[in-house]
């Protein structure tokens, strides 16, 4: 009698280590497309089980076998079907590897699926609707480790990240890609008036105007 009560105990506190969340009724999947886009974004989708309020579906991924992993939420579908588009990866990122979780609001695995990885391609495409194409240009990209603070997305583009969320789960603007967006828009030109075949092309400068000259009327 004994022995019959403590295997379904030890069968449990091994789900519970394995974070499947099977014990539970809660499960996860993750679909493979045939590959992902070079700089641009491609799109996940993953299916869902037994998703109790308070627990939030993440997609976590990275550049293969490089550093810790990054995530985004998935967006939710009827029928317990969801989505996620990853930030562009760079052109040296070759592959992805990636997995869906359940987490709790303390960010805790209550369940995951296994990992799957994806080859980066350039004539790889994606078809994106408005709605996930509104979110890939907003991406919100959360951090699993504190080192990842104040740095870039890891081999990924900066094009589409707004936000971010640290390994304590603060939110904050993307520091390092918002910065690179100033820069930009602060560097100097010189104000020449362009004639080309179709007209005249003003570039715009912050350079001050000379002063006028005195012989003048």
């Amino acid at each position: 009698m004994r022995a019959s009560t403590l295997l379904p105990a030890g069968l449990l506190l091994a789900s519970l280590i394995s974070g499947t969340g099977a014990a539970w009724g809660q499960t996860i999947t993750v679909d493979k497309p045939s590959c992902m886009p070079a700089e641009d974004n491609g799109l996940v989708h993953a299916t869902a089980t037994g998703v109790a309020p308070g627990l939030i579906p993440r997609l976590y991924f990275r550049w293969m076998e490089h550093e810790d992993f990054y995530w985004v939420a998935l967006e939710a579908e009827p029928g317990g079907h969801f989505w996620a588009t990853p930030p562009k990866p760079e052109r040296r990122n070759d592959h992805i590897e990636y997995y869906s979780a359940l987490v709790d609001p303390t960010g805790k695995v209550v369940a995951r699926s296994p990992m799957t990885t994806v080859p980066v391609t350039a004539d790889c495409k994606a078809q994106l609707d408005s709605k996930q194409r509104g979110v890939a240009e907003n991406l919100t990209v959360g951090e699993t480790s504190p080192k990842q603070q104040g740095k870039k997305v890891l081999a990924f583009l900066c094009d589409g990240v707004v936000t971010r969320v640290n390994y304590a789960g603060l939110r904050r603007a993307d520091e390092v890609c918002r910065a690179c967006v100033v820069a930009w828009w602060q560097r100097k030109a010189v104000i020449l008036p362009t004639i080309a075949a179709t007209g005249v092309t003003t570039i715009i400068s912050n350079r001050p105007e000379p002063e006028p000259s005195p012989s003048r009327p």
